[in-house]
């Protein structure tokens, strides 16, 4: 039912048919996320791509982030295939839903060289690329200077994960803050506390990535000590009261709201948060002495977090892959990317745009920069079945449903079963 629902919203949102008659315009139909897709800039380099493609309009469909590949499934699925995607290009290349792009990167004179390694490995899977990396973040500590002085606290007192009960007890004593962190019930954010803590969710290869045996299956391990660890700071806070109970899963803006006005002295997000960068928020008086740092790591030798960003991707049977092509690298340009970063925190992907005076004259964005380099793609986005397991059972953590030893424990059966079930 789930399927059908989602196939026929796909054919109500892009028309009953997309083939046009002849004379008329030829038609790249596009889906992007809901914020890109209104962004003001990406309006502007369509313009311009159309302006220089005589002939060829550009229709972008809007839709919800994790929504997009069962669109595109949908949409191809009805013989009515999208010609380019915004997602993670290794995720959909996992799901089958993307064509690769060696040969026509090649053709470009594109090299991974040209971007971040992690925009590298956002568009890569069984050692192919199937998509063009479109932006990069990390997930990385804002701290309230000032809250931090009044509890006498220095930033090296939030280095390590081990250690990190203790001061965020000392910041929820303090009068002038009402939380020590607000903590949201995102899989992507419990991912960089996890690997900054030492924990994994599933046996990965040196880069990063998902590591799968013969059959092209992973090994998953939920259990592993660290990652419980991890999962116990986050759902302690809540317990104690150092942290606001998450309302719902994924629910950031109260989060956003709460640093940026002086509630919470912590905040974990990507730079996108910001008050420099961020979208205006109805406060009087809005934080300015910002410390940007690594999560609390197990190992700052090693330091580890969690790869945030995203690419395009040109989904299967497109009916037009080289106009498709063609779009997602002026989508990709370097100077679209600076844009982004300065006006919405987006970092871009391209290695050439972190030369850019912007980041020498903010440090903040430039702190985010230095986080990039040891971030990871969150694997687990390539098997959505297991991700959803993993949302819940973290939800059931952070709201006191299940310890986090019990819920983990729940999702390591729920994916060896889904394994078993292949």
């Amino acid at each position: 039912m789930r399927r059908i629902l989602v196939a026929l919203t796909a054919l109500v949102a892009v028309g009953c048919t997309f083939s046009a008659p002849a004379g008329e315009p030829t038609t790249l139909r596009v889906i992007m996320a809901d914020d890109w897709a209104s962004a003001p800039l990406v309006g502007e380099v369509i313009d311009r791509f159309e302006q220089d493609h005589a002939g060829v309009r550009v229709q972008v469909q809007g839709s919800p982030f994790s929504q997009i590949p069962e669109l595109v499934e949908a949409a191809r699925e009805l013989g009515q295939p999208y010609d380019l995607a915004h997602w993670h290009a290794f995720a959909a290349a996992a799901a089958d839903l993307a064509e690769p792009v060696d040969e026509r990167g090649d053709a470009e004179g594109l090299s991974s060289a040209d971007y971040l390694p992690g925009a590298v490995l956002d568009v890569t899977w069984g050692g192919s690329r199937y998509g063009v990396p479109l932006d990069v973040n990390a997930l990385v500590l804002m701290a309230n200077r000032e809250l931090l002085a009044a509890a006498e606290l220095s930033e090296d007192d939030l280095a390590l994960a081990d250690d990190f009960a203790a001061p965020t007890e000392t910041l929820a004593d303090l009068e002038a803050a009402d939380h020590a962190m607000a903590v949201t019930a995102s899989s992507w954010a419990a991912y960089g506390w996890i690997v900054a803590g030492g924990g994994q969710l599933l046996e990965t290869a040196p880069d990063g990535t998902a590591a799968l045996d013969a059959q092209g299956l992973p090994t998953f391990t939920f259990e592993d000590p660290r990652t419980i660890a991890a999962i116990e700071v986050l759902a302690t806070l809540v317990e104690e009261g150092h942290a606001p109970p998450p309302l719902a899963v994924d629910l950031a803006l109260d989060a956003v709201a709460s640093f940026a006005d002086g509630r919470s002295a912590l905040h974990a997000s990507g730079s996108w948060d910001l008050p420099i960068a961020q979208r205006p928020l109805e406060a009087e008086e809005l934080v300015e002495d910002i410390a940007v740092l690594p999560l609390p790591q197990h190992d700052p030798t090693e330091p580890r977090t969690v790869l945030g960003g995203s690419s395009l991707f040109l989904p299967r049977d497109g009916e037009q892959q080289e106009l498709a092509f063609a779009l997602a690298l002026a989508l990709t340009e370097r100077e679209g990317g600076l844009a982004l970063a300065e006006q919405e925190g987006r970092l871009p992907a391209r290695v050439d745009a972190y030369d850019a005076p912007l980041f020498a004259t903010s440090p903040d964005l430039a702190a985010f920069v230095a986080q990039l380099e040891p971030a990871q793609v969150m694997p687990l986005i390539a098997f959505p079945e297991v991700a959803i397991a993993f949302r819940d059972g973290l939800d059931a953590a952070l709201s006191g449903r299940a310890t986090p030893a019990e819920a983990m424990s729940q999702v390591q059966a729920t994916a060896e079963r889904g394994l078993a079930e292949r």
